[in-house]
């Protein structure tokens, strides 16, 4: 329970550090946008490329990646169809109600999470590439098709997830460890200077990110949908990972770890596609501040339960 409540002071720290900079304006108006694509396009690449360079891929790609798709699947698909069958919601409103019960932010609170909390950054890589490569492109499909949107079909769409530098330094990891080369020190360099700037980037631009915003506003309609999605985010998932985990022999640290990925956060990056798609953005925003807050408590609890 000391390490949840350690990593979360580490991390809480940092957010507010970065809303305290951004409250006086020292870093300018374009602050967020700065770091944020800093960390999209640099930090965090190069974050996922050498933790996949100094990481066993035999666990990477078995037991932990299976729990996250199958939780993520799983937890989106009983939201639509309850949804559907409880409410009246359908389009854009459905899609992003259950893909925000069901993504997790793998690079923003990932990273940090299973480094302070867990110990060691592989823990979120299975999660990060199981929606990098699978999950982001569905719903991201879907969205289109939802709100026929014309400005970009599926190749474009496809095109869009292919120059995801992630997704690239994701694939260029996996390749190089599956051929067993071993990059000189020197060559690696570089790549963990970058990758030591992702997570305190990540974490300033969010903190940033919460200045002026608000949020549960009763004229957007979504206050429902916002706690039926963030419950399925901080209760349902988890405990879907938790009964995949044990049923597949997962025992110990290796089970509280995916469970804790489980109950991160929904990932900023609803946000963004929401936002994309001009398609239910209160929702999705409120969502991921409602789960941000909550993961704590969630956190908490499961380390006394499971006794880690």
């Amino acid at each position: 329970m000391m390490g949840v409540l350690s990593g979360f002071f580490i991390v809480w720290a940092l957010i507010a550090i970065g809303w305290g900079i951004g409250r006086t304006g020292v870093l300018g108006d374009q602050a967020r946008f700065v770091l944020n694509r800093v960390t999209f396009f640099l930090a965090s690449p190069a974050l996922v490329l050498t933790a996949l360079l100094t990481s066993d891929l035999r666990q990477v790609l078995s037991a932990p990646m299976l729990v996250a798709g199958a939780s993520g699947l799983l937890t989106g698909g009983l939201l639509v169809v309850g949804l559907r069958l409880l409410t009246s919601r359908r389009g854009p409103d459905l899609i992003i109600a259950a893909v925000s019960g069901s993504v997790v932010n793998g690079a923003n609170m990932g990273f940090p999470i299973a480094l302070y909390v867990l110990g060691d950054i592989s823990h979120a890589l299975p999660v990060i590439l199981f929606q990098q490569a699978v999950y982001t492109p569905l719903y991201l499909f879907l969205l289109h098709a939802a709100t026929q949107d014309g400005k970009a079909g599926l190749g474009g769409v496809l095109r869009n997830i292919g120059a995801n530098p992630t997704i690239l330094m994701a694939v260029l990891g996996l390749v190089l460890v599956s051929a067993g080369v071993t990059l000189p020190p020197v060559v690696l360099e570089p790549f963990e200077a970058l990758a030591d700037m992702a997570i305190p980037g990540m974490l300033l631009a969010y903190g940033i990110s919460l200045i002026g915003s608000a949020p549960y506003a009763k004229g957007a309609g979504y206050r429902g949908l916002i706690m039926v999605s963030s419950l399925a985010k901080l209760v349902l998932m988890p405990l879907i990972a938790l009964g995949i985990g044990a049923a597949i022999g997962m025992r110990g640290h290796d089970l509280y770890a995916v469970v804790v990925m489980a109950a991160l956060p929904t990932a900023q990056n609803v946000y963004v596609a929401a936002s994309r798609y001009e398609a239910s953005e209160e929702l999705a925003r409120d969502t991921v501040l409602t789960t941000t807050v909550g993961t704590v408590v969630v956190l908490l609890a499961l380390s006394a339960v499971l006794g880690m």
